[in-house]
């Protein structure tokens, strides 16, 4: 670029933030790079490899809108100047989800975090999607109620990152339904700038069920209308070990799959992924982990139940304590992990119920013969369906061992594909298994892409396009495994 054409781009860059101030206060308007870079990732653990966009495509500008009306004069400007966008929440979410891939402008929307109505009545919530999901649980306890499902980084996590990355697994799920279950309305704002309202009885271009799991690519979830249920006064935690994945996906699926005593959270997990994630650990093999909340009649019948199922593969009890520490931990137990190694490699599967335990022996198989510490996790979902995570415990600067372990992981998402199964979260990284596996929704999606956004300014490079050629990935992960020898 010549100094002319830099000291245009300057100029303009300047002019977009003095419009941009006009109406936000500068405080959250910057081009302090410093700013720009912490914010530019996931606040996941995955390496800095994972974030080579950053250093190609940082951003201009982080811009922290309070209201939808601010968001709205925002991307209408961003348009004009046609800025490359990227929508930001807590960045909880993983694979480069919130990372700048055109660099442009990056949009933190955590100061939209109003609460607009609490319908008690109607058991219904409407706010901004960029409040934080323990603040949403306060808020609604001095009203006697609680979000219906909510996900486990709840802690930190924002709502709007529940919808754009699908919320079909975590607390309250398997009880209430996924958020597109509870979801009544979500406020977008558009590519354009321009606002619209979608409910589930919408008959224009958009349906919820195009927003959600959309990660950003169609607009930003500006207010989010949902259903809410009455607070329950009775928690009880379950907890029993077993000595065989067998014995343990059958008592999972037992409690699962009853209608009567249903878990408002269920989770399996290998002794491996105890073992990292609490400085204390059951002894068996496999744990199953739940967690009732009703009324005290009910929890009770719920306990005893899972009791009675848990005799017939033979789990052993584990101790209160221990299922109090782990509940009060739920929302760190996955992060909790990285402390054990210098770079903590995952992925995350949707898996049907029917293919749990032949999933876990396919892991158990391919990763066998090489050295590298892993753990395995299942959370449930709905519809019959699991998030499992595999994590790889291993180190960027053991860069054959590293590598080694991202194709034991690619030949397992390929066999996942084969069987039916997907990976669950896409965000960047992911996004070329869903272009090859998923033609129709990539197509379905890269239609209304085309219509709401033609100059792929916002969110790009994630469902309906990626960086690198399917080719390329098989050449290097095969490299990767002659490389990473047993």
């Amino acid at each position: 670029m010549n100094v002319s054409k830099i000291e245009e781009s300057q100029d303009s860059i300047e002019k977009f933030t003095k419009e941009i101030e006009e109406f936000i206060a500068p405080g959250h308007v910057t081009t302090d790079p410093y700013e720009i870079e912490a914010s530019s990732a996931d606040l996941s653990l995955l390496p800095k490899y994972h974030y080579k966009f950053k250093k190609d495509h940082k951003a201009t500008h982080v811009i922290r809108p309070a209201s939808t009306e601010e968001l709205s004069k925002v991307m209408k400007i961003c348009n004009e100047y046609s800025m490359p966008v990227t929508f930001r929440a807590a960045g909880t979410s993983c694979y480069s989800s919130s990372t700048p891939t055109n660099g442009g402008v990056l949009i933190d929307v955590r100061r939209m975090k109003k609460v607009h109505e609490v319908d008690v009545e109607n058991m219904r919530i409407r706010c901004d999607a960029g409040i934080s999901w323990i603040k949403l649980i306060e808020i609604l306890l001095d009203y006697g109620l609680s979000p219906k499902c909510y996900p486990t980084s709840y802690k930190s996590s924002c709502v709007s990152g529940f919808v754009a990355t699908s919320g079909k697994i975590g607390i309250g799920v398997l009880k209430h339904g996924t958020m597109k279950d509870v979801l009544l309305s979500v406020v977008l704002v558009k590519p354009d700038g321009s606002i619209e309202k979608i409910t589930k009885d919408s008959k224009g271009d958009l349906s919820l069920d195009d927003i959600i799991g959309s990660f950003g690519i169609l607009g930003a979830v500006a207010e989010v209308e949902m259903e809410v249920t009455s607070l329950k006064t009775s928690m009880e935690r379950i907890g029993y070990g077993f000595k065989t994945i067998e014995d343990a996906t059958k008592f999972y699926l037992a409690l699962k799959s009853d209608k009567t005593n249903i878990p408002f959270f269920l989770s399996l997990s290998d002794k491996n992924f105890e073992k990292y994630a609490h400085w204390t650990f059951p002894a068996r093999n496999f744990f199953v982990y739940g967690i009732y909340f009703d009324d005290p009649d009910i929890t009770s019948k719920n306990v005893s139940f899972a009791k009675d199922i848990a005799s017939k593969f033979d789990g052993q009890a584990i101790e209160e304590w221990y299922l109090k520490e782990k509940w009060h931990d739920i929302a760190d137990t996955e992060v909790n992990i990285g402390r054990w190694c210098n770079t903590l490699f995952f992925q995350e599967y949707w898996v049907s119920d029917e293919r749990l335990e032949s999933f876990y022996m396919n892991f158990s198989n391919k990763t066998l013969k090489y050295s590298f510490n892993r753990a395995f996790y299942v959370i449930a979902g709905s519809q019959g369906g699991n998030r499992i995570k595999l994590f790889g415990l291993t180190d960027l600067a053991n860069s054959r061992e590293f590598f080694g372990v991202k194709a034991v992981f690619h030949d397992i998402s390929l066999n996942a594909y084969k069987q039916n199964d997907s990976l669950y979260t896409i965000g960047v990284v992911n996004t070329l298994y869903h272009l090859k596996f998923n033609p129709e929704r990539v197509a379905y999606l890269k239609q209304l892409k085309n219509k709401l956004d033609p100059e792929d300014r916002i969110n790009s490079y994630r469902l309906v396009k990626a960086k690198m050629r399917w080719s390329r990935v098989l050449l290097l992960f095969a490299i990767a495994k002659l490389l990473y020898k047993p």
